[in-house]
């Protein structure tokens, strides 16, 4: 009886040790390091006009990867993200359609983040290449375009959760599209992913988007309101995605007015997995 009372006890113990862990969570990758991801997403677009319904469904495939430039006293984290060969697959019935574009974008920019993953800049390293994609006049005034998470100051431990949240502004000549998000990150644990030892964490946010401009000499307007859910393990040494899996959600309408009066209705869901290659 003793015995088993001994077992118990050190067990309830490991439990309790289990559930006190506390873990501090940092964005500090090594200066010189090159990390790369795969990136694919599957989506499904239904929007109506004019009395007809369209869905679209769509598969994007591309590699990206991130070259650590430096790591600062601060903490400040300064990297190179390049964007590879964009693969996408469009399938529709109205109009019948079934192709795959391939886009070498080779998008190539600079972020600098802070010591908790939050984005301080922004800057695009080649100009001439987006001129040539027709996005030259466009200006990401606000915008984190690394996958990373923004950590608490705090050490967390399994269940405590920590607020997020940003506003995104991308402007051109021909309008403005702006997004707010607010969300909750939750630790969920430590686990083994691809033989590192990372934080689990669960994304549940809310995000609304607006802009108006004009698009072929119409005016239109945009208002919607969405959500993104899903799982995302982090390096608990350097704070580095190393899997997400989230779900984005959202409906919205378009305006336009013009020649053609009309508002159109949308809908999406967008299914996305970002897991690290090397």
């Amino acid at each position: 009886m003793k015995k088993v009372f001994l077992i118990l006890s050190s067990f309830f113990l490991f439990l309790q040790f289990l559930h006190s862990q506390e873990v501090l969570l940092r964005f500090q990758p090594v200066k010189g390091g090159n990390f790369v991801y795969f990136l694919s997403s599957e989506g499904v677009l239904t929007q109506s006009a004019m009395g007809m319904e369209q869905v679209v469904n769509s598969k994007t495939e591309t590699k990206f990867s991130y070259l650590i430039q430096d790591v600062f006293p601060t903490g400040n984290v300064e990297m190179l993200i390049l964007v590879d060969t964009i693969k996408t697959k469009v399938k529709t019935q109205v109009p019948p359609l079934d192709t795959t574009f391939v886009v070498p974008i080779h998008l190539k920019f600079k972020q600098v983040l802070d010591k908790y993953g939050k984005g301080i800049s922004f800057e695009f390293l080649n100009e001439k290449d987006l001129n040539l994609l027709g996005m030259g006049d466009r200006r990401i005034d606000k915008r984190s375009y690394a996958h990373t998470v923004v950590f608490p100051e705090r050490k967390v431990s399994k269940g405590d959760s920590w607020e997020f949240s940003y506003t995104d502004t991308t402007s051109s000549k021909d309008g403005q599209t702006i997004v707010k998000t607010h969300g909750r990150y939750t630790f969920d644990g430590v686990e083994k992913v691809n033989d590192i030892e990372c934080a689990r964490l669960i994304l549940n946010s809310d995000f609304s988007i607006s802009g108006q401009g004009v698009v072929q000499g119409m005016n239109y307007g945009l208002e919607g309101e969405g959500k993104n859910t899903g799982k995302i393990w982090v390096d608990l040494k350097s704070g580095l995605l190393v899997r997400s899996e989230t779900t984005s959600e959202i409906e919205m309408a378009m305006g336009i007015s013009g020649q053609v009066e009309m508002t159109i209705p949308m809908s999406q869901k967008i299914v996305t997995t970002v897991s690290l290659v090397k």
